[in-house]
């Protein structure tokens, strides 16, 4: 009965670990093609192509068109006085790293930041960062573009 207990204790310890590895391991995989694919259709401004890739909630400065914020992203960026394409643009440019600040340290969601200066509180305080973007790996195995928004007022 005792060793029972012990095992049973040591899967319930171990079996979420074991999960968010895997969890981690299918978000790394999945990046790559999906950070590749991402900026090829921001490049080309193929709207339909990005629309499959961000969030329905997706979050923009400018806000959304008829509860519809992916299209009020678009219409925002197509904006001349904003340039939200070419901010764009620039953002992916740099890079991404893990996202780590303002996170509650118990989300164990994978998400990533553009550009990594917008993960060091300091650049943000400086006011090095125009734009940034989030992106968050989903419960249905993808990534998926869920902020891009002007920095930091």
């Amino acid at each position: 009965m005792k060793r029972a207990r012990v095992i049973t204790l040591s899967l319930l310890v171990l079996v979420p670990h074991a999960a968010a590895a895997q969890t981690n391991a299918a978000a790394e995989r999945a990046w790559k093609p999906f950070f590749a694919a991402f900026r090829a259709a921001a490049k080309r401004r193929d709207r339909e192509a990005l629309k499959k890739m961000m969030s329905p909630d997706f979050f923009t400065t400018g806000g959304g068109v008829d509860g519809e914020a992916r299209e009020g992203a678009f219409a925002f960026w197509d904006d001349s006085h904003v340039r939200g394409w070419e901010a764009l643009d620039r953002t992916l440019a740099a890079g991404t790293v893990p996202y780590t600040y303002m996170r509650d340290a118990r989300d164990k969601t994978p998400m990533r930041v553009a550009p990594p200066a917008a993960n060091v509180r300091r650049r943000i305080l400086r006011g090095d960062v125009d734009w940034y973007a989030i992106f968050e790996f989903g419960a249905d195995g993808r990534w998926y573009c869920t902020v891009f928004v002007q920095c930091c007022d």
